[in-house]
């Protein structure tokens, strides 16, 4: 079972959401919690939000996708998402091979969202979350 999740710099909050699966493999951020930035904090989110990524749910309808990403509007204290996109910072955050895989991603404007630097990945391994929580958050720094 695929485990990730995502954690974003928005309107000066920090947000850590699970990633889970969608029947047809379609990753959805969910869930979204505002956090401290305090290493502590957010290895304790990284690890809850792993946790609950690993489950599939059922694909969203056509009529459902319309106001999806609100609840991560609504932690960051903004009311839309080109608001949000503004000058959010966004890593992905996923366990690969027994590893912690945390991948920076450049923001490309509200209408294109975010797209990986890959080159710039670190890992941990999987029982550092306080390691892992330190790069998250000097890479939304």
């Amino acid at each position: 079972m695929i485990q990730s999740a995502v954690a974003y710099s928005a309107n000066g909050k920090i947000i850590v959401a699970p990633v889970v699966r969608t029947t047809t493999g379609l990753g959805l951020e969910v869930d979204p919690g505002v956090y401290p930035a305090v290493a502590a904090d957010i290895a304790l989110a990284i690890e809850d939000a792993l946790a609950k990524s690993a489950v599939v749910v059922g694909h969203p309808q056509q009529s459902e996708w319309k106001g999806f990403f609100k609840p991560f509007q609504d932690a960051a204290g903004v009311r839309s998402h080109a608001a949000f996109m503004k000058a959010a910072q966004r890593v992905s955050i996923r366990v690969v091979d027994n590893q912690i895989k945390i991948t920076p991603q450049r923001n490309l404007g509200s209408k294109e969202g975010f797209a990986p630097i890959s080159d710039a990945a670190v890992f941990f391994p999987i029982g550092d979350k306080h390691g892992a929580a330190l790069a998250v958050l000097q890479l939304l720094n």
